[in-house]
């Protein structure tokens, strides 16, 4: 494997574990408050996945582009 596939492959981990962490960290703080409110469990995961997914679709756009761009960008560069 060549030195340009690694960054590529070093990047898609790091893209992927940033959108995790950020997934974690926006349903943590969308559920928290309804759950302490007294709101089931799962329907306070599904009232914080609703109310989240505009930031969750953002999350996943960048990553993405980001991830793209990368490897365009590594994959110009010779």
């Amino acid at each position: 494997m060549n030195d340009n596939s690694l960054k590529i492959k070093k990047m898609a981990s790091w893209t992927l574990a940033v959108f995790a962490t950020l997934f974690a960290v926006v349903m943590t703080v969308l559920w928290t408050p309804l759950y302490t409110s007294g709101t089931p469990a799962l329907i306070a995961i599904g009232k914080a996945f609703a109310e989240g997914m505009l930031i969750i679709l953002i999350a996943i756009v960048v990553s993405v582009g980001i991830y793209l761009g990368y490897s365009i960008y590594i994959n110009r560069m010779k």
